[in-house]
């Protein structure tokens, strides 16, 4: 077992977070619920600081091994999805709150967002498990 860099240990314990901030979120907007909107914006850009962050921490940082080269370019295209949804999600989120319409693109794109986003983010904590705990 190889020790888990500090890098990756942070992002592994502090996307937990946004996890249930996510959940939040989506749940709270189905119902039509004020506050999601704080906890949507929160979820997305807590995720986005972390995962930029992160991805360019390891892309200098990372020995890659033939294995890791196909999961991060696999994990990194969908982490590229992700980023791109949550910034459109959040800007027509933010178009709703000024204009005080709805825009069926948000709930569209939410819909789109939240298993993607899961996707992503239990396949980063399974490969951190299975890399450095298990």
């Amino acid at each position: 077992m190889v020790a888990a860099p500090l890098a990756s240990t942070i992002i592994a314990i502090g996307l937990i977070p946004v996890a249930f901030l996510f959940v939040h979120a989506f749940l709270s907007g189905r119902g039509k619920n004020r506050i999601h909107p704080i906890t949507g914006a929160l979820a997305i850009t807590w995720d986005l600081i972390m995962s930029i962050g992160y991805m360019l921490f390891r892309t200098v940082t990372i020995t890659l091994t033939p294995i890791l080269t196909v999961y991060f370019g696999i994990h990194g295209a969908i982490a590229v999805l992700v980023m791109s949804l949550e910034i459109a999600v959040l800007a027509i989120g933010i178009l709703q709150l000024r204009q005080k319409v709805p825009n069926k693109w948000h709930s569209k794109l939410a819909k789109i967002l939240v298993p993607i986003w899961w996707f992503a983010f239990l396949s980063g904590e399974i490969v951190y498990l299975f890399m450095y705990i298990l």
